[in-house]
């Protein structure tokens, strides 16, 4: 278009995002922007729209958030592309809250439908918020939206996560029309809980019942066998999956070595990390590194650490995992190293931290030596954003 010299509109621009989006191309994405800020295209709600998506997406949440609250002409698809911004980049409070602030837009037109519910329930199961989860339910059942498909799902997801394993189940078997993605979270739930056999057995009857698995089934049950010990059958399911023409991730890749490593069988578990057909992520990395904390095999962890401090030099825990594995055996001279390289990239340890719903209010607990004040001051400040929902309390412990 730009090479014959017609110019792109907004409905072009609209258009363009997403697809850029489904690509990856977050930095040609960007560059969009620029040329939307340069011709003025920034009153298109549309056009809004996909920026606050695209940015949710690429995990620049805050760019979004901004471009959200400049907006002046608001739809429910831009509330609905926030409250997914807030829910898929760690602002799960702020998703609820926005739900809630919905209730005040219907004099404006502006009201919740299908999609803002599932954004709201994801953001409840992530924290595990269940009296803030049965709220949304009780809200798509006035609505009449639970018994759609994609609510059902995010229903079973969310109690399944806050452990009502039971209730997740029933309505999975009130469904009528259960798709993969039904299946799916019914299996990751059973596998999140300990409960690994059903996982393993809905895993199989999915088969009898005519759907084919996806992707994310194969990641379900192969960490259901990892932590079931179940390592012939968990190598059969990775390759079914191949014959099944699905191609491996990095999560599937994470998956199998956690089940190798968890099985002692290190030597294959380091082999499948070099036969990977790409670069393997911290995932992978990570699951051997935890392997090789459990079996006590140094100097592969310290292969698997060499990546991982490449890859996440700003998590503390591959530190402290390597650091603690070296004091186990003596070689206290490479754990003060590993000391003195987190320090010396300011990767600080943080605090133990959990937090307990009663009634309405949310009380937090967190641990940490007196010198990471400002840590605690932060944890506890994320806890509590958008306190509206709920008032949150401190509480320290005795020692």
């Amino acid at each position: 278009m730009l090479a014959i010299k017609v110019k792109p509109n907004s409905i072009t621009i609209s258009s363009l995002l997403p697809a850029l989006v489904e690509l990856g191309c977050f930095d040609l994405g960007k560059e969009t922007h620029g040329y939307i800020i340069r011709n003025y295209l920034y009153s298109d709600v549309f056009v809004a729209n996909s920026l606050v998506d695209m940015y949710a997406k690429s995990g620049c949440w805050n760019k979004g958030s901004d471009i959200f609250y400049r907006m002046d002409n608001w739809n429910v698809v831009s509330w609905n592309a926030m409250i997914a911004n807030f829910a898929q980049n760690g602002a799960e409070l702020e998703a609820i809250r926005l739900v809630k602030e919905m209730q005040d837009m219907r004099s404006v037109g502006i009201e919740y439908d299908v999609v803002s519910i599932v954004g709201a329930l994801s953001a409840c199961g992530n924290l595990s918020a269940l009296k803030q989860g049965k709220e949304i339910h009780c809200l798509s059942m006035r609505k009449l939206f639970d018994t759609h498909l994609f609510v059902a799902n995010s229903l079973i997801d969310l109690y399944t996560k806050c452990g009502r394993i039971a209730l997740g189940k029933k309505i999975f078997d009130r469904i009528s029309n259960k798709d993969v993605a039904s299946w799916n979270a019914m299996i990751l739930g059973y596998g999140m809980q300990g409960e690994l056999e059903a996982a393993i057995n809905l895993f199989d009857l999915m088969k009898d019942e005519g759907l084919e698995y996806d992707h994310v089934s194969y990641i379900a049950v192969l960490s259901a066998c990892s932590h079931a010990g179940l390592v012939e059958r968990g190598k059969r399911y990775f390759d079914q999956m191949l014959a099944q023409n699905i191609r491996p991730t990095q999560m599937h890749y994470a998956c199998m070595v956690d089940l190798l490593g968890r099985a002692g069988l290190m030597t294959e578990a380091a082999e499948l990390v070099r036969s990977m057909p790409f670069e393997a992520d911290s995932n992978v990395w990570g699951a051997l590194l935890g392997a090789c904390r459990i079996h006590g095999n140094i100097e592969l962890a310290q292969l698997a650490a060499e990546h991982l401090f490449k890859l996440k030099p700003g998590h503390c825990g591959y530190y402290i995992l390597l650091s603690n594995m070296y004091a186990e055996v003596g070689r206290w001279n490479e754990a003060d190293k590993v000391r003195a390289l987190m320090k010396s990239r300011k990767v600080k340890k943080n605090p133990g931290c959990s937090w307990v719903q009663i009634g309405n209010k949310l009380r937090a607990f967190l641990v940490g030596e007196g010198s990471q004040g400002s840590e605690l001051e932060l944890c506890y400040d994320e806890l509590v954003k958008g306190e509206r929902m709920s008032s949150a309390y401190l509480s320290w412990p005795q020692t």
